[in-house]
């Protein structure tokens, strides 16, 4: 995770664990946007930076080119990729059905324990009062989860969390976005509630929870797209490079 002045927070080279969380600490930043399109990876200047091997840093940004956030450019790195508003959308109605579905089946049967939905939803209220954006999306992406593992379909769970993946949270740093923020903090807390008094008929509540975003995230793309078009009608923006 990049800390408030911009540098990475070096990682512990005996870690066994350090692929996943280079791929956690760099997934959090493309799809905030601190990473931003057309950001070129070098492998080298990423070890560098974190303070560890060619290896973990490799693999990791090798598993998020197969979740389509990263594209591999021969003998430069990986450049971040760039989702058409057509992607977008059509991941927010795919995501939409198969999360409200699950949603709706975890409704009608409920679950015996909730306390980690509950720690999760504490670490979402916390990170916006703190206003501390990634730890809010990772706090967000474990509630969701945890939601989904709770429902009991891990091939349907997989899918919804990949598609989660491929999204770019695009203005969510904007005044629209920190208020949706905000917002959805008692929506977390709703859908405990929900599961926990088995409301089925209240599953409906998560399509407006995952689709409120989709108009803050369309305004954004359009916004970064015409800034584009004005500082270089011609080729777009250029690209810009990770190094160490």
């Amino acid at each position: 995770m990049q800390t408030q002045g911009g540098e990475r927070m070096q990682l512990v080279s005996g870690d066994a664990n350090l692929r996943e969380k280079v791929v956690h600490q760099l997934r959090i930043e493309i799809v905030s946007g601190e990473m931003p399109p057309g950001t070129v990876c070098s492998v080298p200047s990423l070890a560098r930076e974190l303070g560890i091997s060619t290896t973990p840093i490799r693999e990791a940004l090798l598993e998020l080119t197969s979740d389509g956030l990263l594209q591999p450019m021969r003998n430069r790195g990986f450049r971040v990729v760039d989702p058409s508003l057509d992607e977008l959308r059509g991941i927010f109605e795919v995501r939409t059905q198969l999360e409200t579905s699950a949603f709706r089946k975890l409704a009608r049967l409920g679950a015996s324990d909730l306390g980690e939905l509950r720690t999760r939803a504490d670490e979402i209220a916390l990170a916006v009062e703190t206003g501390d954006v990634p730890r809010y999306l990772a706090a967000d992406r474990a509630f969701h989860a945890e939601l989904l593992a709770l429902a009991g379909n891990d091939v349907l769970a997989d899918i919804v969390m990949r598609l989660r993946d491929r999204m770019r949270l695009y203005g969510i740093r904007s005044p629209m976005g920190l208020a949706r923020q905000k917002s959805s903090v008692a929506e977390h807390y709703r859908i405990i509630e929900i599961v926990e008094k088995r409301l089925e008929a209240e599953a409906e509540m998560m399509v407006g929870h995952i689709m409120a975003w989709e108009p803050i995230f369309t305004e954004a793309i359009r916004d970064r797209g015409e800034r584009q078009d004005v500082s270089n009608p011609v080729n777009g923006a250029g690209q810009r490079t990770r190094r160490g």
